[in-house]
């Protein structure tokens, strides 16, 4: 385990879906949504003074992205479901300004690029809402984010996490890690119910069990090992770079709770948990 002082981690889907209600909802978006309802109580009763975040929705190419600004909020149409009511999202998200930018400034003591991200109007991700709306609905939580850079190997994007938790301890913060991201990728390509949606294929849903089956048992290494073909035969949301982020903090290594899997529009979403003296 890295230094400092974790409380939890979690891992989160970030479709808007999970918002859906009523008729316009599947069982298994409600499912996915009480799971995260349940592991946003789980996280704030471990009392963490801040929440590193990570969702593969805030994707860059050059260099790391940190958040300083200390309270993005707005409003938020969705570029694929405004046709929805759940594609519509309000956001209040207060941000540990001086953590992110320590954070920002281990990475770039460790030879990486951070890039500090401050201006109005900057476009938060849907995953980040969604996963903040759901798990902390009074914003009660103070968050640090770094986006998920697409071109950096697994080792990076551990080492990124293990820079943020350092950064905590040397503040005397306690921290809980969240990411946000999906299982398999694999999209329906047509407009369906909400009583049609199934994961893409037979082949994602094999190794999305797979993968949930090693987690639970708490074989990081493992998830590791195969992390590459996961992301080669069932198209892994962002390769795996969300559980390659929590490897690097060693949480990998403790057996997860899972609270849910479910298909959303054809992907694979799931709720785990990590409790953490």
């Amino acid at each position: 385990m890295t230094e400092g002082h974790i409380v939890g981690a979690a891992y989160l889907p970030g479709m808007p879906h999970l918002l859906a209600e009523g008729s316009d909802a599947s069982p298994g978006w409600v499912e996915l949504r009480r799971a995260v309802e349940e592991v946003g109580q789980r996280l704030a009763a471990a009392k963490p003074d801040v929440v590193l975040t990570l969702s593969t929705q805030w994707f860059t190419v050059l260099g790391h992205q940190v958040q300083l600004d200390p309270n993005p909020t707005g409003h938020h149409v969705d570029e694929n479901w405004y046709d929805y009511d759940f594609g519509h999202l309000d956001y209040d998200l207060p941000m540990d300004v001086e953590l992110a930018t320590a954070w920002a400034d281990e990475i770039d003591d460790a030879g990486l690029q951070a890039r500090r991200t401050r201006y109005e109007g900057f476009p938060i991700d849907v995953g980040t809402i969604v996963a903040r709306n759901l798990a902390d609905p009074d914003s009660r939580l103070p968050g640090a984010q770094v986006s998920c850079n697409l071109y950096a190997p697994a080792e990076v994007m551990g080492q990124l996490a293990s820079l943020g938790v350092r950064a905590a301890g040397a503040q005397g913060k306690r921290v809980a890690l969240v990411v946000v991201s999906g299982l398999s990728a694999g999209l329906i390509q047509q407009w369906i119910t909400p009583e049609q949606d199934h994961i893409l294929s037979p082949d994602h849903d094999r190794w999305n069990r797979r993968v949930l089956d090693l987690l639970v048992q708490g074989r990081g290494s493992d998830v590791m090992a195969v992390r590459e073909a996961w992301a080669r035969e069932a198209v892994a949301d962002s390769q795996g770079r969300g559980l390659a982020f929590l490897a690097g903090t060693g949480i990998l290594d403790t057996p997860a709770d899972l609270l849910a899997y479910a298909p959303v529009w054809g992907t694979g979403g799931a709720v785990l948990h990590w409790g953490l003296p």
